[in-house]
Protein backbone atom coordinates (compact mmCIF):
# COMPACT_ATOMS: atom_id res chain seq x y z
CA UNK A 1 0.00 0.00 0.00
CA UNK A 2 1.29 3.44 -0.83
CA UNK A 3 0.50 7.07 -0.16
CA UNK A 4 1.75 10.48 -1.23
CA UNK A 5 2.63 13.52 0.87
CA UNK A 6 2.36 12.99 3.78
CA UNK A 7 10.44 6.95 7.12
CA UNK A 8 25.21 -6.47 20.48
CA UNK A 9 27.13 -8.21 22.35
CA UNK A 10 28.07 -7.26 25.92
CA UNK A 11 30.84 -8.33 28.27
CA UNK A 12 30.31 -8.56 32.01
CA UNK A 13 33.29 -8.66 34.40
CA UNK A 14 32.61 -11.13 37.18
CA UNK A 15 34.61 -12.50 40.10
CA UNK A 16 35.01 -15.80 38.26
CA UNK A 17 36.05 -14.19 34.95
CA UNK A 18 34.42 -12.66 31.87
CA UNK A 19 30.96 -13.87 30.94
CA UNK A 20 29.64 -13.09 27.46
CA UNK A 21 26.02 -12.00 27.38
CA UNK A 22 23.93 -12.03 24.20
CA UNK A 23 22.02 -8.78 23.88
CA UNK A 24 19.26 -8.31 21.27
CA UNK A 25 20.51 -6.28 18.31
CA UNK A 26 19.27 -2.72 18.30
CA UNK A 27 18.71 -0.91 15.00
CA UNK A 28 20.28 2.51 14.82
CA UNK A 29 17.82 5.36 15.18
CA UNK A 30 16.79 6.76 11.79
CA UNK A 31 18.54 9.93 10.67
CA UNK A 32 16.75 12.37 8.39
CA UNK A 33 19.24 15.17 7.78
CA UNK A 34 22.88 16.09 7.95
CA UNK A 35 25.32 18.60 6.50
CA UNK A 36 24.31 19.16 2.88
CA UNK A 37 21.51 16.58 2.76
CA UNK A 38 17.94 16.10 3.89
CA UNK A 39 15.33 13.37 3.52
CA UNK A 40 11.83 14.08 2.16
CA UNK A 41 9.95 13.15 5.32
CA UNK A 42 7.29 15.75 4.51
CA UNK A 43 6.44 13.58 1.49
CA UNK A 44 6.23 10.51 3.69
CA UNK A 45 9.56 8.97 2.70
CA UNK A 46 11.89 7.92 5.50
CA UNK A 47 13.92 5.16 3.88
CA UNK A 48 14.92 3.24 0.75
CA UNK A 49 13.98 -0.40 0.34
CA UNK A 50 16.62 -3.04 -0.51
CA UNK A 51 14.28 -4.44 -3.17
CA UNK A 52 15.03 -3.44 -6.80
CA UNK A 53 13.58 -0.36 -8.49
CA UNK A 54 12.84 -0.03 -12.22
CA UNK A 55 12.88 3.19 -14.24
CA UNK A 56 10.57 3.41 -17.27
CA UNK A 57 10.10 6.16 -19.83
CA UNK A 58 6.82 7.47 -21.17
CA UNK A 59 6.97 7.50 -24.96
CA UNK A 60 7.49 11.13 -26.07
CA UNK A 61 4.78 12.73 -28.20
CA UNK A 62 4.56 15.88 -30.30
CA UNK A 63 2.05 17.16 -27.75
CA UNK A 64 5.03 18.13 -25.62
CA UNK A 65 5.83 20.95 -28.10
CA UNK A 66 8.77 19.09 -29.63
CA UNK A 67 9.24 17.89 -33.17
CA UNK A 68 9.62 14.18 -33.88
CA UNK A 69 13.37 14.69 -34.27
CA UNK A 70 13.60 16.60 -30.98
CA UNK A 71 11.63 13.85 -29.23
CA UNK A 72 14.06 11.26 -30.56
CA UNK A 73 17.03 13.28 -29.29
CA UNK A 74 15.35 13.82 -25.92
CA UNK A 75 14.66 10.12 -25.44
CA UNK A 76 18.20 9.12 -26.40
CA UNK A 77 19.71 11.63 -23.97
CA UNK A 78 17.29 10.66 -21.19
CA UNK A 79 18.10 6.97 -21.58
CA UNK A 80 21.84 7.58 -21.60
CA UNK A 81 21.83 9.71 -18.45
CA UNK A 82 19.25 7.62 -16.59
CA UNK A 83 21.38 4.55 -17.23
CA UNK A 84 24.33 6.34 -15.62
CA UNK A 85 22.21 7.62 -12.74
CA UNK A 86 20.77 4.16 -12.10
CA UNK A 87 24.30 2.75 -11.92
CA UNK A 88 25.32 5.49 -9.45
CA UNK A 89 22.31 4.86 -7.21
CA UNK A 90 22.99 1.12 -7.28
CA UNK A 91 26.63 1.60 -6.37
CA UNK A 92 25.91 4.07 -3.56
CA UNK A 93 22.94 2.38 -1.90
CA UNK A 94 23.36 -1.30 -2.73
CA UNK A 95 19.75 -1.33 -3.96
CA UNK A 96 19.53 -2.25 -7.65
CA UNK A 97 18.20 0.38 -10.07
CA UNK A 98 17.71 -0.47 -13.74
CA UNK A 99 16.34 1.37 -16.76
CA UNK A 100 13.77 -0.66 -18.67
CA UNK A 101 13.75 -0.72 -22.46
CA UNK A 102 9.94 -0.76 -22.45
CA UNK A 103 7.63 2.24 -22.15
CA UNK A 104 5.21 2.97 -19.33
CA UNK A 105 1.91 4.79 -19.47
CA UNK A 106 1.82 8.27 -17.95
CA UNK A 107 1.44 8.19 -14.18
CA UNK A 108 -0.44 10.82 -12.20
CA UNK A 109 -1.53 9.18 -8.94
CA UNK A 110 0.08 7.29 -6.08
CA UNK A 111 -3.07 5.19 -5.77
CA UNK A 112 -2.27 3.57 -9.12
CA UNK A 113 1.53 3.79 -9.02
CA UNK A 114 3.26 0.42 -9.19
CA UNK A 115 5.63 -0.64 -6.44
CA UNK A 116 9.23 0.41 -7.08
CA UNK A 117 8.56 1.80 -10.55
CA UNK A 118 9.87 5.29 -11.34
CA UNK A 119 8.17 6.73 -14.42
CA UNK A 120 9.96 9.48 -16.38
CA UNK A 121 8.35 11.52 -19.14
CA UNK A 122 8.41 14.84 -20.99
CA UNK A 123 5.94 17.63 -20.46
CA UNK A 124 6.02 21.28 -21.38
CA UNK A 125 6.54 23.29 -18.18
CA UNK A 126 5.14 20.65 -15.82
CA UNK A 127 5.82 22.47 -12.55
CA UNK A 128 2.86 24.14 -10.82
CA UNK A 129 2.45 27.66 -12.12
CA UNK A 130 3.98 26.65 -15.48
CA UNK A 131 7.44 27.85 -14.50
CA UNK A 132 9.80 27.78 -17.51
CA UNK A 133 12.74 25.39 -17.38
CA UNK A 134 11.54 23.61 -14.24
CA UNK A 135 11.06 19.86 -13.98
CA UNK A 136 9.07 18.16 -11.23
CA UNK A 137 8.98 14.89 -9.29
CA UNK A 138 5.97 13.46 -7.47
CA UNK A 139 7.18 10.81 -4.99
CA UNK A 140 5.05 8.14 -3.33
CA UNK A 141 5.72 6.20 -0.14
CA UNK A 142 4.83 2.79 1.26
CA UNK A 143 2.37 3.33 4.09
CA UNK A 144 3.56 0.15 5.87
CA UNK A 145 7.11 1.34 6.45
CA UNK A 146 7.53 4.82 4.85
CA UNK A 147 10.03 3.58 2.29
CA UNK A 148 10.19 5.05 -1.21
CA UNK A 149 7.39 3.36 -3.14
CA UNK A 150 7.95 4.81 -6.58
CA UNK A 151 7.22 8.07 -8.34
CA UNK A 152 6.76 9.90 -11.58
CA UNK A 153 9.03 12.58 -12.99
CA UNK A 154 8.11 15.10 -15.64
CA UNK A 155 11.10 16.65 -17.35
CA UNK A 156 10.45 20.03 -18.96
CA UNK A 157 10.35 19.32 -22.68
CA UNK A 158 11.59 22.79 -23.59
CA UNK A 159 15.13 21.73 -22.59
CA UNK A 160 15.22 20.04 -26.00
CA UNK A 161 13.78 22.93 -27.98
CA UNK A 162 16.68 25.34 -28.66
CA UNK A 163 14.27 27.89 -30.09
CA UNK A 164 12.82 28.55 -26.63
CA UNK A 165 15.42 27.24 -24.18
CA UNK A 166 19.10 26.39 -23.98
CA UNK A 167 20.77 24.36 -21.26
CA UNK A 168 24.34 23.14 -20.88
CA UNK A 169 24.66 19.33 -21.24
CA UNK A 170 26.18 19.08 -17.76
CA UNK A 171 23.30 21.01 -16.26
CA UNK A 172 20.80 18.76 -18.00
CA UNK A 173 22.57 15.68 -16.63
CA UNK A 174 22.44 17.24 -13.16
CA UNK A 175 18.71 17.94 -13.50
CA UNK A 176 17.99 14.30 -14.35
CA UNK A 177 20.00 12.96 -11.39
CA UNK A 178 18.51 15.67 -9.15
CA UNK A 179 14.95 14.56 -9.97
CA UNK A 180 15.90 10.91 -9.45
CA UNK A 181 17.20 11.93 -6.04
CA UNK A 182 13.73 13.25 -5.21
CA UNK A 183 12.18 10.03 -6.51
CA UNK A 184 14.08 7.95 -3.94
CA UNK A 185 13.56 10.37 -1.05
CA UNK A 186 16.09 13.21 -1.02
CA UNK A 187 14.87 16.74 -0.35
CA UNK A 188 16.48 20.10 -1.12
CA UNK A 189 19.15 20.78 1.54
CA UNK A 190 19.07 24.58 1.19
CA UNK A 191 19.99 26.59 4.28
CA UNK A 192 19.97 30.27 5.19
CA UNK A 193 23.13 31.71 3.67
CA UNK A 194 25.37 34.70 4.27
CA UNK A 195 22.44 37.12 3.95
CA UNK A 196 21.15 35.72 7.27
CA UNK A 197 17.54 36.59 6.41
CA UNK A 198 16.17 33.42 8.07
CA UNK A 199 15.17 32.07 4.66
CA UNK A 200 16.77 29.22 2.70
CA UNK A 201 16.85 30.90 -0.68
CA UNK A 202 17.56 29.32 -4.09
CA UNK A 203 21.22 28.27 -4.44
CA UNK A 204 21.86 28.82 -0.71
CA UNK A 205 23.56 25.54 0.14
CA UNK A 206 26.75 24.29 1.75
CA UNK A 207 29.74 24.60 -0.57
CA UNK A 208 33.49 23.97 -0.60
CA UNK A 209 36.63 25.54 -2.06
CA UNK A 210 35.91 23.92 -5.44
CA UNK A 211 32.51 25.64 -5.53
CA UNK A 212 30.69 22.32 -5.38
CA UNK A 213 27.21 22.29 -3.90
CA UNK A 214 24.97 19.30 -3.19
CA UNK A 215 23.40 18.04 -6.40
CA UNK A 216 20.07 18.24 -4.56
CA UNK A 217 20.53 21.97 -3.90
CA UNK A 218 17.52 23.90 -5.21
CA UNK A 219 16.98 24.68 -7.98
CA UNK A 220 19.96 22.57 -9.05
CA UNK A 221 23.51 22.05 -7.83
CA UNK A 222 26.41 19.68 -8.32
CA UNK A 223 30.16 19.71 -8.80
CA UNK A 224 31.42 23.16 -9.75
CA UNK A 225 27.86 24.47 -9.80
CA UNK A 226 28.35 27.14 -7.15
CA UNK A 227 29.01 30.79 -7.92
CA UNK A 228 32.44 31.05 -9.56
CA UNK A 229 32.67 27.31 -10.14
CA UNK A 230 34.65 25.65 -12.91
CA UNK A 231 32.76 24.55 -16.02
CA UNK A 232 35.47 21.98 -16.63
CA UNK A 233 34.87 20.47 -13.21
CA UNK A 234 31.11 20.54 -13.78
CA UNK A 235 31.50 18.75 -17.11
CA UNK A 236 33.83 16.12 -15.63
CA UNK A 237 31.27 15.24 -12.95
CA UNK A 238 28.03 15.81 -14.88
CA UNK A 239 25.10 14.06 -13.24
CA UNK A 240 27.16 12.74 -10.31
CA UNK A 241 26.09 12.86 -6.69
CA UNK A 242 28.43 14.77 -4.39
CA UNK A 243 29.66 13.42 -1.03
CA UNK A 244 26.81 15.35 0.65
CA UNK A 245 24.18 13.65 -1.52
CA UNK A 246 25.87 10.28 -1.06
CA UNK A 247 25.62 10.64 2.72
CA UNK A 248 21.88 11.27 2.35
CA UNK A 249 21.39 8.29 0.05
CA UNK A 250 23.27 6.01 2.44
CA UNK A 251 21.13 7.30 5.32
CA UNK A 252 17.97 6.48 3.36
CA UNK A 253 19.14 2.90 2.96
CA UNK A 254 20.32 2.62 6.57
CA UNK A 255 16.91 3.86 7.80
CA UNK A 256 15.07 0.93 6.22
CA UNK A 257 13.52 -1.36 8.80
Amino acid sequence: MKKKLLRALGLLAAAVGLVTLAVPAQAAAPVYSGTGWKIETYNGIHSLSPDPYVIQLVKPTTGDKLTAAQNKTAEAQLRAQLTRTAALLTSITGTTFTLSSTYHSAETSCTTAERHVIVVGLRYRPAPGAKPGTSQTWPCYASANNSAWGSWIWMDSEYWNPAVWTIDPWRLANVESHEMGHAVGLDHPNVDGSDADSTADPYECVTNSSKDTPLMCSPNGGYGAGSGGSVTRAEQHAGEYTPWDIAGLKALKANFG
